[in-house]
């Protein structure tokens, strides 16, 4: 039987720390007290739970994050979670609406979705990042060792980026049908989306430092930098060898994009 997980969350700058202002979510997900970072006490983090470990077919976990009124939030995943299936299985989807105004930042890494047999998973998430605010998000996928490609399911994922009034900034849709071919293929992909305006220069000079890191970490994994139409933001691709690189990696480029200096600097990597 298919299971309904609902997250609703908005953060706000209540007396110089980012608070929950609105709270409410139901099994399987779950989420603890808001931390706030000694070194930079507006800065609030929250971890989401997945109760039951896993994403089963039929599932739909919706899930709203806003932050308004000068919130400065971290909305991090548990762990990696695990999506399951069986032959003929449905599709279990994981929906999610960010919003974050134009005095407000965010940070949304909900760790690795791992992609086991007969699984069939998608992923959309809408965003509405209104001018002068940022948000930095995660999309992560990792197969699972044991995936052939008789056993392969599907995998899709949608980023919609608009503006404020509705319009449509950008789209940035994957797919995956079919196990990588080539030898010695990459078996974890992520991408780290930088989203709000006014960022191009920063990125442009920072790019060849991300790039970089396919080399600097020694270990088998792509990065490459491009910008995204109408000015909605950047888009980081990785590909890594498996999922503790890729995680390796996520962590390397949020540390990278942490010394970027405009009005709202990014966020930096978990501690």
């Amino acid at each position: 039987m298919s299971v309904t997980a609902a997250l609703d969350l908005t953060f706000s700058l209540v007396g110089g720390r980012t608070v929950l202002t609105r709270r409410r979510y139901r099994w399987p997900l779950l989420i603890g007290r808001v931390f706030t970072d000694p070194a930079q006490p507006s800065l609030g983090s929250v971890t989401v739970q997945n109760a039951a470990g896993t994403v089963i077919p039929g599932d739909l976990v919706s899930q709203r994050i806003g932050v308004v009124a000068g919130g400065y939030a971290a909305v991090r995943g548990q762990g990696a979670t695990m999506v399951t299936g069986v032959p003929g299985g449905e599709v279990a989807v994981e929906d999610t609406d960010v919003r974050v105004d134009e005095t407000s930042r965010l940070l949304l890494d909900p760790a690795p979705r791992i992609l086991t047999p007969y699984a069939h998973y998608r992923q959309r998430m809408h965003v509405c990042v209104a001018p002068g605010g940022c948000a930095v998000l995660v999309d992560a996928v990792v197969l699972h060792p044991e995936l052939t490609d008789q056993q392969f399911g599907s995998y899709e994922s949608g980023v919609e980026i608009t503006a404020v009034d509705g319009t449509r900034l950008a789209l940035d849709a994957q797919v995956l049908d079919a196990m990588p071919r080539v030898r010695r293929a990459p078996m974890a992909f992520a991408t780290v989306y930088v989203v709000g305006a006014g960022l191009d220069i920063a990125m442009t000079a920072l790019s060849p430092e991300l790039e970089s890191l396919s080399v600097l970490t020694g270990r088998r994994v792509y990065v490459g930098v491009s910008d995204l139409p109408n000015g909605a933001g950047w888009a980081v691709r990785i590909a890594a060898s498996d999922g503790g690189v890729l995680r390796s990696a996520i962590s390397a480029v949020q540390a990278a994009l942490q010394v970027l200096r405009t009005e709202k600097p990014m966020l930096s990597a978990p501690g």
